[in-house]
Order: C-alpha cells, then structure tokens, then sequence
C-alpha cells in the first residue's frame, strides 16, 4: 500500500541572496548614484538665485561648465535610470517568488508591504535629511506597480506611453523658471522662496521646513511623479525578459538603445547646456520647450546607460545563473559597482547625510559660499566614499545599515 506523496509547501519568503543577483543591475544602480550624488548637491545651497532647471545662479566661472555638464549627463537621466531598475527589481522579486512557489496572494502582500516601507523610509529621508527624497514617490508608485506587475504587455505599452506623455509635460513645467525668473521686472527668483529648508538656521527649523516640502512633494506625486512610471514599466518589460541578465543574448537590441540612445540624450541636453554656458539666451516662452526636449531625452538616455552597462558588464550574475559554479561574477572593478548597487538604499541615504553636515548652516555651513563646481566636487567625493565602504562590506560580507533594516522590515526575522 502506498501514500501520497505531500504537497512540498513553498519556501518561506526571503531575500535575494547577495551572490545569486545579477551583475548589470547592481554595476548600473552603484554608477548612477554618482549621477544622483552631482545633481541633488545644489540644493543643498542657499542664499542663490535660481535660474534654468531652478540651478543656482553663481559668478564662480567654472559653474557654468559643470551646471552644463551635469544638465547633459545627469539632470533627469538618473531618475529615471534608477525608476528603470527599480521596475526591474520589482518584476524580478516577483520572478522569483513564484519559482520559490509563492501563491499570487501572498506575493502580493510582499509586494504592497515592500512598498509602503519604502515610503516609510522616504518620509524619514525626506523629512530628516532632504526634501527631494524620491523613496517615497518609487515606493508610492510602486504601489500602481502592483496592479500593473501582471498585466499584458499591451496594458502595459499603453500606459507605459501615457506616463510617458506625463513625463514630457513636467519637463515643460520646469522650464516656467524661465517665466517666473522674468515675473516682477525682470528679478529671478531666490533658493529661499522654494526651498526653505535648505537655509534653515536650526535643524529642528529644518526639519519643520522638510515636512512640509515633503508632504507637499507626495501630494504632487500623482500629477508631476507619475511620469516616471514610463521607465519603471520599460524596468517591468525588460525583466520579463531577462535582458540585462542575459544580455548575450540581446546584444544587438542592446547596441541599438545604447548607439540610439546616447546620441539622442546628448543632443536633446543641448538647447539648456548652451543656455547654462550662455551661449545662448532662452526666451520664456523658449525655456519650457528646450525643458521638455531635456525631460524627453532624458528618459531615453537613461535607458541608453543601462544598455550600454549591460553590454560592458555583459549581463555576467553568480555562477548557479551561468551554469558553472566557477564561473567569476564580472571583473573587480564591475564587482566594486556592484556592491554599491546592493547598498544602493545606504548609498543613497549617505550621501544626504553628508550634504547636510557639510552644507547645512547647523553644520559646517558651506553652503552659503560654496560654488557649484566646489559642491559638486564634494559630491564625487562623497560617491567615492561610499563605493570604498561599500567594497569594504562587500568583502565582509555585510549588507548596508539601510538594506538590513528594510529586510528585517520586509521580511521579518526570517534568513
């Protein structure tokens, strides 16, 4: 007489082990938290005004250079790179939750809880630290995700699309600047009177300021934050795929987005690069439209820098997804990236740390003097730092202070 055999139960839900992640994800969020790190410092000065792209106004010389520069390879390419990754991730958590034989129901939950924690995490940023946090809008429209995580790819091109159309008219509603610089005779508008926080003299002061610059910043999510669902649901196709996991495979699609998509950036980064050098002048009617090509372009770029991440790294993960267990996970240098890329959350959470100690007029006060290209300087330092310290954990072994917390959050106690 023989029995049954019981059903196996699923395992129980668990992070990603660090040595079975893919390698191109990783090497791409560790890079583009340089490109954060450069754009995010200049708001962290005050006492300015604001000109293109709210960047402060100076008469050191070298700012119009780097302010170019920056608006060329990084002002909204980073976002939205990093809204590519993260719609990867997301689609990839999933992934493996029904290898593991999750049930869709309490994959789900995984899912809905991941996210409101990460918005838990952006008030405590936002409110804390800095006002531009976008933990909170990933983790808010993480929750559209949800509901979009399992739709056709049609449903998904669709509102793919439309989010897309979102993205290209906040770019335009950055370019008022340019109008409101010109409001009252012609005088541009004071860092003061957008973000208060950032010359706050007290911290508690501060942190009064941020709360309700964050609050505020949530509440426009759902006008101005829901283009970057376009790059994120590009993350979810992307991942249905494996592309960046096996970009051997895709190869030629990559060198397409990456030969494409670069040139493309650049160019549509040239109208506001120019104007940051002054050589040329946008008119206020000019500025919101050389803005939207920047917006537009931007997310195109940033899936240019993911492909061409991808073909350099060549998509190369642990060795179980090689199918050699000797296999190298990708050279030193790509493995330094990478162990960035999965402290990215510390990474990102540092360098606002950082900023406000060195900037913040409770703090060493720099910056009410410091230059754009001084800030920005302090920026790549600060990125250095935490790619060395990132390397350092690696080689121990240990998750970032951040990513621990959000597992155990996530996760429970569970290994």
């Amino acid at each position: 007489m023989t029995m049954d055999a019981q059903p196996t139960p699923p395992a129980p839900l668990a992070p990603t082990a660090r040595g079975a992640r893919a390698l191109a994800p990783d090497v791409a969020r560790g890079l583009v938290l340089l490109g954060i790190a450069v754009a995010n410092v200049p708001f962290f000065l005050y006492g300015r005004e604001l000109g293109i792209l709210l960047k402060p106004v100076t008469d050191a010389p070298a700012d119009p250079w780097v302010n170019a520069l920056v608006a060329t390879l990084a002002d909204n390419r980073s976002y939205p790179l990093f809204a590519l990754l993260f719609g990867y991730g997301l689609t990839q958590l999933l992934t493996r939750e029904h290898a593991r034989g999750t049930e869709w129901p309490e994959a789900r939950r995984l899912l809905l809880r991941r996210n409101a924690w990460l918005i838990a995490f952006g008030a405590a940023h936002g409110v804390l630290l800095f006002f531009g946090d976008i933990l909170g809008t990933y983790g808010l429209l993480g929750l559209a995700l949800v509901l979009l995580i399992r739709a056709s790819g049609r449903t998904l091109a669709i509102v793919g699309w439309l989010s897309f159309g979102f993205l290209i008219i906040v770019g335009a509603l950055e370019g008022l600047s340019g109008l409101l610089s010109k409001a009252g005779g012609g005088v541009a508008v004071p860092s003061a009177a957008l973000f208060n926080s950032a010359g706050a003299e007290t911290y508690p002061l501060a942190v009064l300021a941020r709360l309700g610059e964050w609050t505020i910043g949530m509440l426009s999510v759902p006008f101005g934050g829901l283009g970057l669902l376009a790059p994120m649901i590009l993350g979810m196709w992307a991942a249905r795929r494996r592309i960046l996991e096996q970009s051997f495979q895709h190869r030629r699609a990559l060198g397409l987005v990456a030969g494409i998509g670069l040139p493309i950036s650049v160019l549509g980064a040239l109208p506001i690069a120019l104007a940051l050098l002054g050589v040329i002048e946008l008119s206020p009617i000019a500025e919101p439209f050389a803005a939207m090509l920047h917006a537009a372009t931007g997310a195109v770029g940033g899936a240019a820098y993911v492909a061409l991440i991808a073909l350099i790294v060549g998509g190369r993960g642990s060795g179980r997804e090689l199918g050699s267990p000797t296999a190298k996970p990708g050279g030193p240098i790509s493995r330094l990236f990478a162990a960035l890329g999965q402290r990215s959350l510390s990474g990102y959470l540092t360098q606002s740390l950082v900023f406000v100690i060195v900037f913040a007029p409770y703090g060493f006060g720099l910056g009410a003097t410091a230059s754009v290209a001084e800030a920005t300087q302090i920026a790549v330092i600060t990125w250095l730092a935490t790619l060395v310290l990132a390397g350092l954990l690696a080689a121990a072994d240990r998750s970032g202070p951040a990513e621990w917390l959000l597992r155990r959050a996530v996760y429970g106690r569970r290994r």
